[in-house]
Formats: structure tokens, sequence, C-alpha cells
């Protein structure tokens, strides 16, 4: 496909075929797991813009509320340049956000006349010398987060049923790009939210086990559930809760257990305990639960020798 490098020449007009090969080519990249979000929308407009000849292409966000428009990334086909941070206001523009909110996909095939972007007219238009915007929502989780924006500058042309499938197509891969960036953001705050509870756990001066509500399993134990017990965790993780136990209150402690899981047992138990070299201890055992998001209860119990 012939490249349009200078502004104002003729649209590059797209086969199904070429818009297909075009977003399947942009789909494949590998950036988008391994690139940072910025490089990732840098490729994206470079390459929409070298695919379409359209001479500036944008990824812009919606901020503050959803009362700002901020430009991520802006490339210029024939200065082979990117640039970001130009922001626009609702309260400038009130016509174009309602139009973004509610009318979906703008194609103002002339932008100073469109009942759309013609607020754009008295400044943004003549500073870019932009003559038609093609402007696609970019939804993420069927919410309005930004736009992707098509912009003809010199002479200009109607935008064609391609161009539309195209800039849709660009848009949808800019959601996945941001949403891998959301997912691998969540990555790095639930490990390092993962790595303080285990800071914590280690470094309390109580014997604490954690286990499964539903089964009763011991999942994890800290340094001083060792001592306690007299054994490593990987002798206590993975035993029921009942093992703990002399075998001679190991009834009595398997329902008060599942009475506190329930929320029918909310204060301190004393009971005993039965360490690895078979000896026993007296306990007060106190509990907290907690619910998961997907639906599992976990029971952290805190061991105190009496």
């Amino acid at each position: 496909m012939e490249n349009i490098m200078n502004p104002g020449a003729t649209l590059t007009l797209m086969s199904p075929v070429e818009l297909q090969e075009g977003v399947a080519s942009l789909s494949k990249g590998a950036y988008f797991k391994e690139a940072s979000l910025d490089m990732t929308l840098s490729i994206l407009t470079e390459s929409a813009a070298q695919m379409s000849g359209v001479e500036r292409v944008g990824i812009w966000a919606l901020t503050d509320g959803r009362q700002e428009l901020r430009c991520l990334d802006m490339y210029a086909l024939s200065l082979r340049k990117h640039s970001r941070g130009e922001c626009f206001r609702a309260s400038q523009y009130p016509n174009y956000f309602r139009a973004l909110t509610n009318e979906g996909s703008i194609a103002a095939d002339d932008a100073y006349f469109h009942p759309s972007t013609a607020e754009f007219a008295v400044d943004y238009l003549p500073k870019n010398k932009i003559t038609a915007m093609l402007d696609t929502p970019i939804h993420i989780r069927g919410e309005l987060q930004g736009v992707l924006c098509l912009e003809q500058v010199g002479s200009r042309q109607p935008w064609t049923t391609s161009h539309r499938l195209f800039a849709n197509a660009v848009a949808n891969l800019v959601t996945l790009a941001l949403v891998e960036y959301e997912a691998g953001e969540a990555r790095k705050e639930a490990l390092a939210a993962n790595e303080r509870l285990q800071a914590v756990f280690e470094a309390s001066r109580d014997a604490l086990l954690l286990a499964d509500g539903e089964s009763g399993l011991i999942l994890d134990a800290n340094r001083q559930a060792e001592r306690l017990f007299g054994c490593t965790r990987r002798d206590l993780v993975g035993k029921h809760q009942w093992q703990l136990h002399p075998k001679a209150v190991e009834g009595s402690v398997s329902k008060e257990f599942r009475q506190m899981i329930s929320g029918q047992l909310q204060t301190a138990v004393v009971t005993e305990i039965q360490r690895c070299d078979g000896s026993v201890r007296s306990v007060e055992i106190t509990s907290e639960v907690a619910d998961l998001s997907d639906g599992r209860r976990l029971a952290l119990g805190v061991f105190r020798p009496i």
C-alpha cells in the first residue's frame, strides 16, 4: 500500500482486504505486553497514519471527572513527529463532548461546519490546518474513556466506509492496550500488597495460621507458629485445623471453627494444641474471617500460649 507523506494529499483508499491485513498486523504486535503504554500508543498512532494516509492521528483520554480530554499521543505523518499533553475542556467545547457521549463516532467531512466540531474553528482547526475529522470513541467495559482522532490537513476528502471501519478497529486495539496496562498495574499492586502482607505476617509476635474457611486446611504459617508447634511451615501447611489439637478436643475445636467461620462465635477460644513432638500446650485462639472476591473465605487464627 502506498503511504502518503505530505499534508493535503489524497487519502489512501483502503480495500476491505487491506483493512483486514493492516489491523491484523497491528493486532499481532508483541508490544501489547512487552512495551510500555506510551510506546504502544505511539506505535498505534504512527502505524494508523501510515496505513491510512491521514496526516494526524491522535489518542485522547477523558480525565478530570470526564470534563477534560488529554492527548496521550499525536502523530504528524509529514513531520514524522509525536506529541502529547494538549487538553480540551468540556466547558470550552460542550457540543463536541455531548456528541462523543450521545452520538458515538463523529465523521466531519468539513470540520469547520460540522455541528459537533465547529467549536474548534476558533483555535484548534486553524492552528493545525485541520480540514476534516474522524473521531471514534474508545470504550472500556462499556464506558467512554477517550477518543481516537483522524485529522485531515490541507485539502479534504469525504471519509470512506473503509476509513470508518479502520478507525473502529484501531480504537479497539487502543482499548486492548489500555486494558492490558490496567491489568499489569493491578498485578503489580497485588504483588506489592501481597509482599507487604507477607512482611506483616512474618513480623508478627503472635503465632499466625491462615486456613481455608471451607475445608479447614492450613494454607500458611509464620515463624512464630513454627516455634509454637515445634515444626516447620512445611509440616503445618496442608493439615486440617483439627489435626493441630489432641484427639480429646478435636470434635469441639472443629465445631468452634465452623461457628467462627459462620460468624456465630466471635470470642476467644481457650483450648489445647498438640506440638509436633507430641507434647500438649494450652493456648488462646482468636480469629479473623475474610471473604475473597472469588467467593472463598479465609480464616486467620492468632494462637497465644497461656
